[in-house]
């Protein structure tokens, strides 16, 4: 197991054991986790991380897309949507 593949685990059981839907999606070789957050305006919207290498890819509803480490600081920054959204 990657890096890449140990960090979105540990999203994926920080926002399941919050409530948060998440879902995994497998694409051939590559899967991605979707995180789906209330926003502050009450709307939901939508997290898809990808990994790539020992790289995550993220993905907002708007098509912006931002490449991280797979680091404890990335991994804390990702946990803190659930206080800031």
């Amino acid at each position: 197991m990657s890096a890449a593949d140990r960090f979105m685990k540990k999203i994926s059981d920080f926002y399941d054991e919050l409530g948060f839907p998440v879902a995994w999606e497998d694409a051939g070789k590559e899967r991605q986790l979707e995180i789906s957050l209330k926003s502050e305006s009450g709307y939901f919207v939508t997290a898809t991380l990808l990994a790539d290498g020992n790289d995550i890819i993220i993905k907002d509803v708007w098509g912006n897309a931002q490449k991280i480490k797979a680091t404890r600081g990335n991994l804390e920054m990702i946990k803190s949507w659930s206080v800031e959204r």
